[in-house]
C-alpha cells in the first residue's frame, strides 16, 4: 500500500496533499498493527510510529502533524486496550503507551518547527533566485543597448557574453565561440595583454574597412577570470570627438559674441545721436546709415549665435511631409518671390500621392535644413539651368527628402573637409 501511494505521489495521480495524508494513515495503520502481532509496545516497534509522525510533520506541516500524532497515541492506546480485553493479558503498558503518546506530540511539534523552517529557507532561496534571474535580465538588457561593443571572454578565449554591438561590428550574426573566429589579430592582442598585461588596446580593421578600438579589462571575480573587451568604432569615436569640440566652440563663441555686443551696442548708439545732428551733410548723413545698418547686421549675427549656444531640445512632431512640404514652399515663394516656380515636387513611388508620409521631427530644425538647401541650391545650384528638384523617396533608414540642384558638386579632394568646407559659405 505505501508503495502504491508513492508511486501515485510521483506522478501526482492525485493532489499532493491527500496522497501524503493517505501515506502516513497507512504507515499509522500498518505499524500499529505490526506492534500488535509483535507483542505490544513493549516490543519497541511503536517508535517507528515516531518517525512517520515527524515525516507528516516535515511532508505536510501545519495542523496535521498534531494529528497525526493524536492518531498514532490513540492507535497505541486502542492497541493495548485491545490487547487487555481480548487477550486476558495481565501486563497492563498504559503508562508507556503514554510516554509514546507524549513522544509523538514532542516529535510533532519539533517537525512542525523544522518544517515552517525549511518553508521559510525555501522561500528565501525562491525570492534570492528570483532577484538572481531579474538582475541577470537587467544585465543583459544593458549589456544588449550599450552603443560600445562588449565581449565578455575567459582566459581560454572562450566567449560567453557578446552584445548585439559587438556582433555588428564584426560582422557575425550569432555569437563566436572564441576570439579566433572574429580575428586572429584580436586573439594574438588579447592573448600577448594577458600574459604581458602593458598594452590593453589594439586596433582591429575588418576585412569591410571599418577600423575598430579594442580595448581589454579584467573582471574581478571571485572564482573563474573573466575579461570585457570593449569595441568601439573610431568613426563612431571621432565623431562624439568632434561633437565634444563642437559643444565646447559653441560656448566660447557665444562667449565672444556677448563680449563684442557691448561695445557694439555703444557705436550704434552714438551712431544714432550723430544723425541726429543738424550739422551734418548728406554725405556725413550716408555714413552714418552704412554704420546703423552695419550695426544691425553684426547684431543679427550676434542673436544668431546666441540663439544656436542656447537652443533648446528639439520636440519631436507627427508630420505629413507631403502636407508640410507644400505649406513650406507656399510660404517660402511669398518670403523670396525671385524663388518662385524654380522648386518642383517629385515622388519617386507614384503610390505616394495618394498616402501619407508621415515622419517624426521637430518643425523648426526641419525648417531650418530645408531653408539653407533651398537657399544654398539657388546661390550656388545653377537655378538658370533648370528646375530644382524636391524629390521624396524611401531608403533603407525611411522617408527620404533630396535636394537635387545644378551645380558642381563637391570635388574627390573635398569630401574629407566637409562639412567644414561647407560650412565657409553663407549658408551652411
Amino acid at each position: 500500500m505505501t508503495f502504491v501511494l508513492g508511486v501515485a505521489i510521483f506522478w501526482r495521480i492525485a493532489p499532493y496533499s491527500v496522497l501524503a495524508q493517505s501515506l502516513i494513515f497507512t504507515d499509522i495503520v500498518m505499524l500499529t498493527i505490526l506492534m500488535f502481532a509483535s507483542g505490544g509496545v513493549k516490543s519497541g516497534v511503536g517508535i517507528l510510529l515516531a518517525v512517520s509522525v515527524a515525516a507528516g510533520g516535515l511532508l505536510i506541516g501545519g495542523r496535521c502533524a498534531l494529528v497525526f500524532a493524536a492518531l498514532a497515541s490513540l492507535f497505541v492506546l486502542a492497541e493495548e486496550m485491545y490487547a487487555i480485553d481480548q487477550l486476558m493479558s495481565t501486563r497492563v503498558n498504559y503508562t508507556y503507551a503514554g510516554m509514546l503518546g507524549a513522544s509523538y506530540f514532542a516529535i510533532a511539534l519539533l517537525s512542525l518547527v523544522l518544517a515552517r523552517r525549511s518553508e521559510q529557507i525555501l522561500k528565501l532561496a525562491d525570492q534570492r533566485q528570483n532577484t538572481i534571474i531579474q538582475l541577470e535580465e537587467l544585465n543583459q538588457y544593458i549589456i544588449q543597448h550599450l552603443q560600445s561593443g562588449i565581449i565578455i571572454a575567459d582566459q581560454h578565449q572562450v566567449i560567453h557574453v557578446a552584445n548585439q554591438s559587438a556582433l555588428q561590428l564584426v560582422n557575425k550574426k550569432l555569437t563566436p565561440h572564441k576570439l579566433k573566429a572574429i580575428s586572429d589579430k584580436l586573439a594574438q592582442a588579447f592573448e600577448n595583454w594577458i600574459n604581458a598585461g602593458d598594452n590593453n588596446t589594439t586596433m582591429l580593421k575588418m576585412s569591410y574597412e571599418t577600423e575598430i578600438q579594442c580595448r581589454f579589462l579584467a573582471l574581478p571575480t571571485q572564482h573563474q577570470d573573466y575579461y570585457m573587451i570593449i569595441l568601439e568604432d573610431t568613426a563612431l569615436y571621432n565623431q562624439r570627438l568632434q561633437q565634444s569640440k563642437l559643444a565646447s566652440l559653441g560656448r566660447l563663441t557665444a562667449s565672444i559674441a556677448h563680449e563684442i555686443r557691448n561695445p557694439l551696442g555703444a557705436i550704434s548708439h552714438a551712431g544714432q545721436l550723430l544723425s541726429e545732428s543738424d550739422q551734418l551733410d548728406s554725405q556725413d548723413l550716408r555714413l552714418t546709415k552704412i554704420i546703423e545698418n552695419n550695426c544691425g547686421r553684426v547684431n543679427q549675427i550676434i542673436e544668431d549665435i546666441l540663439s544656436l549656444s542656447k537652443r533648446k531640445d528639439s520636440v519631436r512632431e507627427k508630420i505629413d511631409l507631403l502636407h508640410w512640404l507644400n505649406d513650406y514652399f507656399t510660404t517660402y515663394y511669398l518670403e523670396h518671390s525671385k524663388a518662385a516656380g524654380k522648386f518642383q515636387l517629385i515622388l519617386n513611388d507614384p503610390s505616394l500621392k495618394s498616402s501619407t508620409v508621415d515622419v517624426f521631427m521637430d518643425p523648426g530644425h526641419l525648417k531650418q535644413i530645408m531653408d539653407n538647401l533651398c537657399q544654398n541650391a539657388l546661390r550656388y545650384g545653377h537655378p538658370e539651368r533648370g528646375l530644382i528638384d524636391i524629390r521624396i523617396k524611401y531608403d533603407s533608414q525611411g522617408p527620404c527628402v533630396e535636394v537635387l540642384d545644378h551645380g558642381p558638386g563637391i570635388m574627390q579632394n573635398g569630401v574629407q573637409n566637409f562639412p567644414g568646407s561647407w560650412g565657409k559659405k553663407r549658408s551652411p
